[in-house]
């Protein structure tokens, strides 16, 4: 009798050829931005406050992966949108040497657009779909980080004249004073006690861990454009109004209970924190629109 072979199928052999072709060109566009992505995770490790943000942008790309893996199956292949942000990605690199203002948020983006491509070639329209919550944390992430070191000192006066305003609201004896020394420090008197207004005091934490939320919310959930807008621009004041309180918190709650100070700048600062995450998390799912499950794997 004539043996059968088992010579593997042309649909299989496709998708093996395809799949290495693919993970050719991801592994040739990580050697390309690996010095970008490299100072991204240092830049975040080295700033204590955007450490919280870092965790945030690992869970929405855990969450965003396992999203695109369910959206389609698992199919390897060419496709136009995959190679269109490939090539969009690659291209805008060169506006990089045109505006060197704006290179970190350019280069940023230029990763953005090329892992999208290849996220298209593993799992089409639907899984970039699903990876843009992640993208965005991304780029976002990627610009806080930038800013993170002009930022200080602005944000150390908004937050004490805030909570200034609002204890006097309250009528307690408060005034700000700026110390001059190296470094120069800004203290705010409440009564008969003097704090320091320091770096961790500037809700830079507060503030880039809200936006990442709001940014990453928006685009995981189905929410009109006009929506994912305004959630992204209340969330700066929203963030800068709750440093403040809780600025104002410590301070009252220092000044009139006899606690370590270190428990109540610790259990105040994560109280109001969680707050204004859950607060926008609130708002991000009030009227999102319900997931459609027609195009999910089962």
């Amino acid at each position: 009798m004539r043996k059968e072979s088992h010579r593997p199928s042309p649909d299989r052999a496709d998708r093996t050829v395809n799949l290495l072709i693919v993970l050719g060109l991801g592994a040739l566009l990580a050697s390309m931005y690996a010095p970008l992505l490299l100072w991204l995770g240092r830049a975040t490790l080295s700033a204590e406050q955007l450490h919280n943000g870092g965790l945030i942008v690992l869970f929405a790309l855990v969450i965003s992966l396992r999203r695109a893996i369910l959206a389609k199956p698992f199919r390897p292949e060419g496709n136009g949108l995959g190679m269109a942000l490939v090539a969009a990605g690659l291209a805008s690199l060169y506006l990089v040497r045109w505006m060197p203002g704006l290179a970190l948020p350019v280069a940023l983006l230029s990763f953005c657009l090329a892992f999208a491509g290849v996220s298209a070639f593993l799992f089409g329209a639907a899984g970039v779909r699903a990876l843009l919550p992640a993208m965005t944390g991304i780029l976002l992430l990627g610009i806080l980080a930038g800013a993170a070191p002009g930022l200080d000192w602005p944000l150390r006066a908004v937050g004490a004249r805030y909570s200034a305003d609002f204890l006097q609201y309250l009528g307690a004896d408060v005034a700000v004073a700026l110390q001059q020394g190296s470094p120069p420090e800004i203290l705010l008197f409440v009564e008969d006690r003097a704090f320091v207004v320091a770096a961790e005091c500037n809700g830079f934490g507060l503030i880039s861990s809200s936006l990442l939320v709001a940014a990453i919310l928006g685009f995981h959930y189905r929410i009109p454009w006009h929506a994912k807008a305004a959630l992204f621009l209340f969330a700066f004041p929203l963030a800068v109004l709750f440093n403040a309180l809780r600025i104002v918190g410590i301070s009252l709650a220092a000044t009139h209970l006899p606690l370590p100070y270190m428990l109540l700048h610790e259990g105040i600062g994560l109280l109001f924190y969680g707050a204004a995450l859950a607060l926008l998390w609130w708002l991000a799912s009030w009227r999102a629109e319900p997931e459609r499950h027609g195009g999910s794997r089962r």
